[in-house]
């Protein structure tokens, strides 16, 4: 490209930047997941029950997606192998999507609607968990498929 910086340009066709794009994806479900600790405060046990829902809990879907995000960006790295990274990375995005669906679907509404009115915004965090659920498994998946 004319007049890019070096460094900037990427190539989504490639495994090593294909393998960027789907970090920054599980970088921002990472932060879409544990963002309610930094913004709801003074709810008591509702949060921590919240986060504690299901068999896994939705800590377990943050996690996975930063697993996730150090699994891509290892790909292309010096000594490591791009198709098995990336067969890692999809593992690991289906991990964190069946988490996630687990955890919606084993969430208490009693604990969704105890929140206070003014963090009424919760009700739709789960929903925005599953999306960025299904985007990551669908950006691995693309990830993959440049690898093969």
């Amino acid at each position: 490209m004319a007049g890019a910086k070096p460094g900037l340009d990427m190539n989504p066709r490639e495994p090593a930047d294909a393998g960027k794009l789907a970090a920054v994806v599980a970088a921002l479900l990472a932060v879409a997941v544990f963002a309610p600790l930094l913004v709801v405060t003074g709810t008591g046990g509702t949060l921590g029950a919240y986060y504690a829902a299901g068999p896994f809990g939705l800590t377990a879907v943050g996690l996975l997606a930063v697993v996730a995000a150090v699994v891509f960006l290892s790909v292309g790295q010096p000594h490591t192998d791009e198709t098995t990274l990336s067969g890692v990375g999809v593992v690991v995005a289906l991990g964190v999507l069946l988490t996630a669906v687990a955890w919606l679907f084993t969430l208490d509404s009693t604990v969704l609607f105890s929140f206070p009115a003014e963090y009424a915004w919760i009700e739709n965090h789960r929903w925005v968990v599953l999306a960025g659920a299904l985007v990551l498994a669908a950006a691995s998946g693309l990830q993959a498929r440049t690898a093969l």
